[in-house]
């Protein structure tokens, strides 16, 4: 008999939420992702029982979601964790930048190891630039090196994060209850 899924491991409350997911995920396939968020070690013997399935039956779906790109499973260094420095560094390219240019310039930041992601923007900024290292005077460095002269920049306002409560989906404690 295969284990019932835990309260904890519950559908969404948020009809909200529920709606937007509707055409992705279902009930069970939710659940799944909460479990592999939380531990994407898990083995599909746990993860069907947490979720209320037999192991081969968690292994499909699983790697249904992962074959449809719904669900990565992946390793993130936890900055905070590493006493490590990040900002959100928000760059308003130059107006007249073509589109090569461009291309050339998002090529080279998405090979950047210091860069961990890359966001386009409507608005007053055109990108996200997510990045860390050893301290905020390395970064300010890093930054003003690589996008300072660069011809698609126009211009770019760095902000440093101060503490992370919340990324992934998991709440980050940072060692504190």
């Amino acid at each position: 008999m295969v284990p019932q899924a835990t309260p904890t491991d519950e559908w969404l409350d948020s009809e909200k939420v529920k709606q937007i997911l509707k055409e992705y995920l279902d009930e069970t396939d939710y659940r799944i992702y909460k479990a592999l968020n939380k531990d994407g070690r898990i083995s599909d013997t746990e993860l069907g029982e947490r979720v209320g399935l037999s192991r081969t039956a968690a292994r499909r779906r699983r790697e249904k979601l992962e074959d449809e790109g719904l669900v990565d499973v992946l390793g993130v260094l936890v900055l905070q964790q590493a006493d490590l420095a990040y900002a959100d560094v928000f760059v308003t390219l130059e107006s007249n930048v073509d589109s090569d240019t461009l291309q050339k310039f998002l090529e080279q930041v998405k090979q950047e190891e210091l860069i961990y992601e890359i966001e386009e923007y409507m608005g007053q900024y055109d990108l996200l630039l997510r990045v860390w290292h050893a301290s905020l005077s390395d970064v300010k460095t890093y930054l003003r090196t690589m996008l300072q002269d660069h011809e698609a920049v126009g211009q770019y306002e760095t902000i440093p994060v101060t503490k992370t409560h919340k990324a992934w989906h998991k709440t980050l404690n940072n060692g504190e209850d």
